[in-house]
């Protein structure tokens, strides 16, 4: 889903403005850094998440997959008993 600029937060031609809140630590952390470097909060900013979003997306589609796996493996038990046991499974109609 594309965030859309409100009245106030027009699109600006370098990107999108995202507002998050942080901890007074790591805004003192980013603050040190930026002043060390002569680089703006900004810069860091993307960089984190330009460097940790790989890391999120993997780990997102590792959950994803193993609820996938989880659900299949549910269902064929569901169907192995019923057959056992002569009962019709809990999903048949």
């Amino acid at each position: 889903m594309v965030g859309v600029a409100t009245e106030r937060q027009r699109s600006h031609p370098s990107g999108q403005v995202v507002s998050v809140r942080l901890d007074p630590d790591l805004i003192r952390r980013l603050d040190a850094l930026s002043a060390l470097t002569g680089r703006s909060r900004g810069v860091y900013l993307r960089m984190a998440v330009r460097s940790i979003l790989p890391a999120l997306e993997q780990q997102h589609w590792h959950e994803v997959a193993a609820d996938f796996e989880s659900t299949i493996f549910e269902n064929e038990f569901a169907q192995i008993m019923s057959r056992s046991l002569g009962t019709p499974p809990p999903d048949a109609p």
